[in-house]
């Protein structure tokens, strides 16, 4: 505005053509420094408002150094300072690591249950009254547990483990469904001159072991066996093996059998 009037009055002062004058830019250089001034005056008013403003922060942020300050981290320095895991970095460590210890992925190969009895299990064992646990003969307990539907493959009777004040005997059938049958319907009746027989499914690895007369004590020193490893020796199931390919999903149908 006060440039618009300098220029207005220079226009109507102006002198005679040929004759020079000191008058325009005087009015000019007024009108300059008129502007100059507003203008500064306003911009101190707007930084002492906002400084004001920015107070209450400066209070409960003692820390804070200036009364402006936003107090905005760096994404530049944070991801200097502080670079993800997988950082190309640490490429050396992570491979060391991978190498020296189990990943977490595999852990579970240390902890994997064996199979469901009810599901899986081949073989019942038998429990009698206490004094009856030795009157039964293999015979008697092949011939309670034929029917015309099932029939067992194998009977081993009288065994007793170090630690067990009685004797058990185990019936072997063809296939689960077969020992489901039997134990539905035989558990709890009189064998010979046993009153009653109770029977439980039983691991088929221990089953094993007493088929091949492997003592089912002892041989475990690093605990329970894998899931993996065959009844007995240090030997796994196919496609198990360190130095093995796995098989296809789907090519066996059974945990313990073909061994």
């Amino acid at each position: 505005l006060f440039v618009t009037a300098a220029i207005m009055a220079a226009e109507h002062l102006r002198p005679r053509m040929g004759r020079r004058s000191l008058l325009v830019p005087a009015l000019l250089a007024a009108a300059a420094a008129a502007a100059l001034t507003l203008w500064e005056q306003a911009t101190s008013s707007q930084d002492a408002a906002f400084v004001a403003a920015g107070l209450s922060r400066r209070v409960e942020n003692v820390r804070d150094s200036s009364a402006i300050a936003m107090q905005g981290g760096s994404r530049r320095q944070n991801r200097y300072n502080h670079p993800k895991k997988w950082h190309v970095k640490y490429h050396n460590q992570n491979m060391k690591t991978l190498a020296l210890h189990v990943p977490n992925d595999a852990q579970a190969l240390f902890f994997m249950p064996e199979a469901n009895l009810e599901d899986w299990s081949h073989t019942l064992k038998l429990s009698f009254p206490e004094g009856e646990d030795d009157v039964v003969t293999e015979e008697e307990v092949m011939e309670y547990f034929t029917t015309d539907e099932y029939k067992p493959e194998a009977v081993i009777v009288g065994h007793q483990m170090p630690h067990e004040e009685v004797k058990h005997a185990y019936v072997h059938f063809s296939c689960n469904a077969d020992a489901k049958k039997a134990r539905k319907e035989k558990s709890g009746g009189a064998i010979g001159k046993a009153s009653e027989v109770k029977a439980v499914y039983t691991d088929e690895k221990k089953w094993i072991r007493l088929r091949d007369g492997v003592n089912l004590a002892g041989g475990f020193s690093w605990g329970k066996r894998a899931r993996w490893m065959k009844a007995y020796g240090d030997k796994p199931y196919p496609g198990w093996g360190t130095m093995e390919e796995a098989l296809p999903t789907g090519s066996r149908n059974h945990w313990y059998y073909p061994e």
